[in-house]
């Protein structure tokens, strides 16, 4: 199999010398152990400078043969717009909730659009069936949506490897930009978050700007199912730890050591970012000293950090920034023998980086926002004595809370977690490593990107299976098998008419009425309409069609021509008291939702109410009734924006087999609500059943919207007019 993996930048530089950390390494034993399967691996991506159109073709050819890379080719112009201005002056700002250093700009934003839309068409270039393609991060949330609008079929993966924010941040983004954003990741089969955390921060933002729910993680849009969940980024544990062991590793480790003359390591290793909170935690260990004069002269804070963004002006100030802050820190406490910081401006290698981890008594990772944060995990498995204190802020802190957990804001709770760690019990340190020792090794980058593989593979098929039920009005599948009476079944909200926002309001057209009437003056043609609806309401709307009707999901039927309704059961109805008391509570709780009794059910409606309160309102009405319901005599069940509780004994599928003929019929039955679910399974196995809508279903086939059940509806009129007319 392959894998097209796609990312902002290529794992090589655009003159073919390798990147320096970040993706590249992370996923490097990952694509060695796909590679090894036999599988093969080509990666998309932006060289990171400009190549002359006339240039192109030749270096595009270089870049495949030497390296396995396909550049996107974007001009000068459009990536600085792209990359330096919606990239990194809108969504890594907001989205570590800097919210004072965003800009706003339509002319980035089109800038962001169109370089998607270039890597779009440089993945489809090289793309066959059965390709995995695999998108990473914020630079790329358009792709997978013009990919899916590309191909249908794709077995298709995003990763974020960034936090996401909360709603009350995100939708700071103006509405065009974040429902762009939101849609266009919808594209994936797969969208994958470091922690949980973010992927409620995904869903309730999916839920408050789109009012698209889930369940339970997985989405539906444009006929499609996207799977959301947390995978945890790991690492290359064993290649970790394998080094850390090594004679070449203890070497350097003992020259650092000798050099340091047996001080207490401190380190700090980090990419120039205001997001990592670097001078707050020079002003930490500034107050650590000053609280802890004992400590003068016995440790020494290893300040790294990797060069990041050098032509941006606010990265310069805040370069100036620290340069000042260790001058000050190393001035105030320094002496002739004694320098408190030792600053290196530069990236270390990684074989440079593990002795220094090895040598490292404390660690501080302690950004404002991370996503994951893979230096906290790195040193853990390269030590055995040393301590983390992490920044409860990063996505890590989710897997190792065994760390030392710190406020990055709070600087004294900082200063005090250096003491704690530096003078922790040797045996204390060893076991809380040794958790997350194990924890980590559970979880290497292998396994993290071989569950993604498999979960996106898993669910590409569900979609596949979730597609071939999804058919056109005008399918000749959806016609009578032979010359046997024709015998139909509607549901009616959402199956003969589209939902409202009140339940009065959803009315039949005067072409479905006619459509209807035409039906029933068929002779071979009979119809019946199951629904929660009232008898009041049914007989209003269709008190002149001689078809059968059935009120509150089997409760009450009246006949073709019949004069009264009859009563399918019996119920002494002792339950509705109690429980209507208890969803009027919730119905003024929940602005916008309402109470609705009929004769043997009562429904809680929350279409109008803000789509967050009333789903939570929803989840808590069904726990609470679950835990009453049982051998009291009514049964409770979530619908499309309502909650009914109805008398045992009432259902559609009970309803339905009760007025069907015994007799050999085309049976076809139509409905869009869970409470349809059971006319799909007790109705014949030669029945023809259609799910209208999106979710799971026990149906045969599916259509999306009401309207195509009325075009089924002039379709089977148009087939038997057709064979009537050729048998005259």
């Amino acid at each position: 199999m392959r894998l097209i993996l796609v990312s902002n930048r290529l794992p090589v530089q655009w003159d073919g010398t390798p990147s320096v950390g970040g993706l590249a390494t992370g996923l490097s034993s990952f694509l060695s152990h796909w590679k090894s399967l036999g599988n093969e691996v080509v990666w998309v991506g932006w060289p990171g400078k400009s190549i002359q159109e006339k240039e192109q073709p030749t270096y595009a050819t270089q870049m495949k043969e030497e390296y396995g890379t396909i550049p996107v080719f974007l001009k000068q112009k459009l990536a600085d717009s792209f990359y330096n201005g919606f990239c990194n002056k809108t969504i890594w700002p907001l989205f570590h909730y800097f919210t004072a250093h965003c800009e706003y700009s339509d002319i980035t934003f089109n800038s962001y659009e169109e370089a998607n839309n270039e890597f779009a068409k440089t993945v489809s270039e090289i793309y066959e069936p059965g390709d995995w393609v695999w998108v990473h991060d914020y630079h790329l949330f358009l792709l997978p949506g013009m990919l899916r609008n590309l191909f249908p079929n794709i077995i298709l993966s995003f990763f974020l490897h960034i936090p996401f924010p909360t709603f009350e941040i995100f939708r700071l983004l103006p509405e065009r930009f974040r429902t762009k954003i939101l849609t266009g990741v919808l594209g994936a089969d797969l969208i994958g978050f470091h922690t949980q955390s973010y992927t409620q921060y995904f869903l309730r933002s999916l839920l408050r700007c789109l009012g698209i729910e889930n369940e339970r993680g997985i989405i539906y849009y444009k006929n499609h199912l996207t799977k959301t969940g947390a995978y945890p980024m790991g690492i290359n544990v064993e290649n970790f730890i394998q080094y850390s062991n090594s004679k070449d590793c203890d070497a350097i480790a003992n020259e650092i050591n000798k050099n340091h003359k047996n001080l207490k390591q401190i380190l700090s290793v980090d990419r120039l970012d205001y997001s990592k909170g670097v001078l707050q935690r020079l002003n930490a260990f500034e107050l650590f000293l000053k609280e802890n004069p004992q400590w003068i002269k016995k440790c020494k804070f290893v300040l790294v950090l990797v060069p990041s963004r050098t032509d941006v002006s606010s990265y310069q100030s805040m370069k100036k920034a620290i340069d000042e802050k260790v001058g000050a820190i190393n001035g105030s406490f320094g002496t002739l023998d004694w320098t408190p910081i030792l600053y290196q401006y530069k990236g270390f290698p990684f074989e440079e980086l593990v002795p220094l981890y090895k040598n490292t008594h404390v660690m501080l990772v302690t950004p404002f926002r991370d996503g994951m944060n893979l230096v906290a995990k790195e040193f853990l498995v390269s030590q055995k004595s040393g301590m983390l204190v992490l920044s409860e802020m990063a996505g890590a802190s989710a897997e190792l809370p065994e760390a030392i957990l710190v406020n990055p804001n709070d600087l004294s709770g900082m200063a005090n977690a250096i003491r704690e760690a530096i003078e922790m019990d040797k045996k204390e340190i060893h076991f809380r490593n040794q958790i997350m020792i194990n924890r980590l090794s559970e979880n290497s980058v292998k396994e993290w990107a071989g569950k993604i593989y498999r979960d996106t593979e898993e669910h590409s098929q569900k979609n596949l299976s979730f597609q071939t039920k999804s058919i056109p009005p005008s399918s000749t599948l959806l016609l009578p098998k032979n010359n046997d009476p024709i015998f139909i079944i509607f549901d009616y909200d959402g199956t003969l008419v589209p939902f409202e926002s009140l339940p009065h309001l959803a009315v039949p057209n005067k072409e479905l009425i006619l459509s209807l009437q035409t039906l029933t003056m068929i002779p071979t043609v009979s119809l019946a309409i199951i629904s929660g609806r009232d008898r009041k309401f049914l007989e209003t709307q269709f008190q002149n069609l001689p078809i059968h009707l059935v009120a509150e999901h089997g409760a009450w039927h009246r006949a073709p021509y019949g004069a009264k309704w009859n009563s399918l059961f019996t119920s002494n109805l002792d339950w509705k008291g109690q429980i209507k008391n208890h969803l009027d509570e919730f119905t003024k709780r929940v602005p916008g939702s309402f109470t609705e009794e009929k004769e043997f059910s009562i429904v809680w409606h929350f279409r109008n109410a803000d789509p967050d309160i009333g789903l939570n309102a929803a989840r808590e009405m069904l726990d609470e009734l679950s835990q009453i319901s049982s051998n009291t005599g009514f049964f409770v069940q979530r619908g499309n924006k309502i909650i009914e509780v109805r008398e045992y004994g009432t259902g559609k599928g009970k309803a339905a087999k009760q007025i069907l003929p015994n007799t050999e019929l085309n049976v076809f039955v139509f409905g869009d609500d869970t409470t349809d679910e059971d006319m799909f399974r007790e109705l014949p196995d030669d029945a023809i059943s259609v799910k209208v809508g999106k979710s799971e279903t026990s149906a045969k086939y599916r259509f999306n919207h009401p309207t195509e059940v009325q075009t089924w509806i002039q379709n089977l009129i148009f087939h038997i007019s057709g064979n009537s007319n050729e048998k005259t």
